[in-house]
C-alpha cells in the first residue's frame, strides 16, 4: 500500500466533505458524490460505522480524477516555485490553468461552480503543499 494512494483517497473524501458542507444543491450533489463507493474509495469505506448502511460520502470519479490532476499539477510546478515566498499563489495559478475545471459548470451547477472550483485549489494547495514539504 503507498502512501500516496491513502494521502490521495482521504484528500479526495476531504474534498468532497468540505465542498458539500452548508449546501443543499441537489445538482451540486449528484456532481461531486457518487451514489455507490467504487474501489478507490476502499481507504474511505474503512471508516463506515455500518456493513449494511452506506453513511460516508464518497467522490464521483470526475471529482477523483480532477483532484488528482491539481495534485499532479502542484507537484510539477512545486520544483520550480516551492522556494519562493508566496508559493501558494504560485500553485494556484498554475493549478486553475492547468486543470480542466468546465466539467462543474456543465454536469453540475453554474451557479455554485466558482464556489466549488475554488474549493477544490484551496484544498488541494492547503493539504498538498505541506505534506509535499514534510515529504522532502
Amino acid at each position: 500500500m503507498r502512501c500516496e494512494n491513502v494521502f490521495s483517497g482521504i484528500c479526495q473524501w476531504f474534498h468532497c466533505k468540505r465542498l458539500l458542507n452548508n449546501s443543499n444543491c441537489d445538482i451540486c450533489k449528484k456532481c461531486l458524490i457518487s451514489e455507490v463507493p467504487s474501489p478507490l474509495d476502499v481507504y474511505t469505506g474503512f471508516k463506515e460505522h455500518s456493513s449494511t448502511v452506506q453513511s460516508l460520502t464518497y467522490p464521483t470519479e470526475k471529482l477523483v480524477e480532477t483532484v488528482g490532476t491539481a495534485v499532479t499539477v502542484l507537484e510539477n510546478v512545486m520544483s520550480v516555485v516551492g522556494h519562493l515566498e508566496s508559493v501558494e499563489l504560485y500553485v494556484t495559478d498554475a493549478i486553475k490553468k492547468g486543470v480542466d475545471f468546465d466539467w462543474i459548470r456543465s454536469a453540475g451547477c453554474s451557479l455554485h461552480y466558482q464556489g466549488i472550483e475554488d474549493g477544490i485549489v484551496t484544498g488541494v494547495t492547503r493539504i498538498s503543499i505541506p505534506w509535499r514539504c514534510k515529504q522532502r
